[in-house]
């Protein structure tokens, strides 16, 4: 009997920024309901898809501001099957609270650590509203988990985030501005299927 080739796992770590600025207001409301929102609609739309394992980790929720807690950063949920995972990150969305820093460096780091290491498209998807502020360079972390290929190149969605910071993040990945929530829906969608 000829073997069945195994198709890869793809798997999508994603990212969430809940520091205390995603309090602020974006369009209809806060930037972090939003960006909830947006978030739990896409995990919805992975759930059927076949061979697909998704991951949240969340910075900034842990530790309010100040003093400012550079290693508040967590798995959340980690990799499980999409049929499975989805209404478990949905749930953890609703519970999240926007309370500290971004220590967005330490995320990429940690996360490049998250996925198992048997064979398979490692994706990172990282929703933020801000810059790095714990003195890392996420460039280089993005840069170091690429090279040794452990990830491909992440993909950097910003939520209402200010033009001048949007240069930083071209060097972390591909980045998308959403620069509102119809241009955040779209992106999202744009970049789940550049991702898949």
């Amino acid at each position: 009997m000829a073997q069945k080739k195994k198709d890869p796992v793809n798997r999508i770590l994603f990212i969430f920024d809940a520091s205390q600025s995603m309090l602020g207001r974006w369009q209809s409301g806060r930037k972090i309901d939003i960006a909830k929102k947006l978030l739990s609609n896409m995990v919805d739309s992975l759930q059927n898809i076949e061979n697909l394992e998704i991951g949240l980790r969340v910075y900034g929720h842990k530790s309010g501001y100040p003093p400012q807690d550079c290693d508040d950063t967590h798995l959340e949920v980690n990799f499980l099957k999409a049929e499975f995972a989805v209404d478990i990150i949905k749930k953890k969305l609703k519970v999240i609270r926007a309370r500290g820093t971004t220590p967005i460096a330490r995320s990429l780091e940690e996360g490049a650590k998250d996925f198992p290491s048997d064979d398979a498209r490692n994706i990172v998807i990282l929703i933020t509203d801000g810059k790095e502020e714990c003195g890392m360079d996420p460039c280089a972390v993005s840069r170091l988990y690429q090279r040794k290929g452990i990830i491909l190149k992440p993909f950097v969605i910003g939520v209402g985030l200010d033009v001048k910071f949007a240069k930083t993040f071209e060097c972390v990945g591909n980045y998308y501005d959403a620069a509102d929530e119809a241009t955040f829906k779209n992106v999202i969608n744009i970049v789940i299927s550049q991702a898949m």
